[in-house]
This record gives structure tokens, sequence and C-alpha cells, in this order.
């Protein structure tokens, strides 16, 4: 955290979990977290994600993301969370967790970019916009949607 109030983990705890109450291990905060840490990290997939949880050997990395257990979520788990997700409310809660943070000096760079969807049309490919503050290494916002060619104007 840069300067704001409330961690990551408090902020995506906003985000309603459309899951069932029956046999969750993970909180939708907590694995929402842990997706963002991942994907900091370099993992661009579902597996790599899961990949890099695997890889978190530490008890401190995982209780700083809210595991408490020796494992991490799976692939599956991930594809059922993300697929049912509310987008709007995960990119608010987000948004707003960046607004809080102290504001950068210096240049803001934007960067682009299309992931892949997965199994054909059940979870399809998104088009990312970021605005990143070049001297603290932090991105500052998102915007994201549907296919590019269908949302962006």
């Amino acid at each position: 955290m840069v300067g704001g109030h409330g961690s990551l983990l408090d902020a995506l705890a906003a985000v309603p979990d459309p899951r069932h109450r029956r046999g969750r291990r993970y909180s939708a905060a907590t694995i929402l977290t842990f997706a963002v840490c991942a994907m900091l990290a370099g993992s661009r997939s579902l597996y790599a994600i899961a990949q890099w949880g695997r890889d978190q050997g530490s008890v401190e990395v995982r209780t700083a993301l809210g595991i408490t257990r020796a494992s991490t979520p799976s692939v599956a788990t991930l594809f059922r969370l993300f697929r049912d997700l509310d987008h709007a409310a995960f990119e608010h809660s987000l948004a707003q967790w960046l607004a809080d943070q102290e504001p950068p000096d210096g240049a803001i760079a934007l960067d682009g970019k299309t992931l892949r969807g997965i199994h054909g049309e059940t979870v399809p490919g998104v088009h990312l916009l970021a605005a990143y503050a070049v001297s603290t290494g932090h991105v500052l916002g998102q915007k994201g949607g549907g296919r590019p060619e269908t949302n962006w104007r």
C-alpha cells in the first residue's frame, strides 16, 4: 500500500461472492487479492495464477493474502468465481481502493492489452486499459470490458 487507508484485501471484501456458501474454502476477497497479486507477478492465465499460489511457500505471504489454509485456490475455484463474478462491483472496489492511494508524482503511462478467454465462449476474452504511475510503479486505474471490437469506442 502506498499511502491510502486499508488493504486491497479489505477493499475487495465489498465484492459480493456469487458462490453458494456450502463448500467455500476461501472468501471472494481472498481469491481476488490472490489473483491480483499473481497477475502482478506475471501470471496470465488461471493455470498460471494457481501455479503461482502453489509456489508461495511462505505462511506470511499466504496470511497477507487472506489464506488461512496450507493450500491455495485451485484452477477450478478460480474459474467458478471469475465465471459468476459481478465484474462491475470488482472494478468499482478496485478503483475505489486505487483512488484512496497517494497520488503519484510525475508521468503516467497508459497500457492496453487483450486477454484471451478460455473454454470457447464460456469465459470470453476482455480488453484492458490501465493507467500506470511511472515514478511509483503502481497501477492507478484500469478499465476493462468484453470483446474489444464491441466495447471500445
